[in-house]
């Protein structure tokens, strides 16, 4: 495998259905430190409904497995303006 394919990129979490199922993902991050939390993203009052976490391509497919009915795991990417 190439370094670039271990290497960290950042992937954007979502609540599939239930909004407690980010906020379950967030507190457990803490026990997995192979993903870390980069931001959070959500109204100031209140739980966020997005997560952006970095980690590498192998841990973000394990967790795109272990929680595909429950988390949506996509990778992010920038923003750009169409004309």
């Amino acid at each position: 495998m190439s370094a670039s394919a271990n290497a960290s990129q950042r992937y954007i979490v979502r609540a599939a259905r239930d909004a407690s199922a980010l906020m379950h993902f967030l507190d457990s991050l803490g026990a997995q430190t192979a993903i870390r939390l980069v931001d959070t993203i959500g109204p100031s009052a209140g739980p966020p409904h997005t997560a952006v976490v970095e980690t590498d391509p192998a841990t973000a497919e394990q967790l795109r497995r272990r929680t595909h009915d429950q988390l949506t795991i996509e990778p992010d990417q920038p923003l750009s303006l169409s004309d």
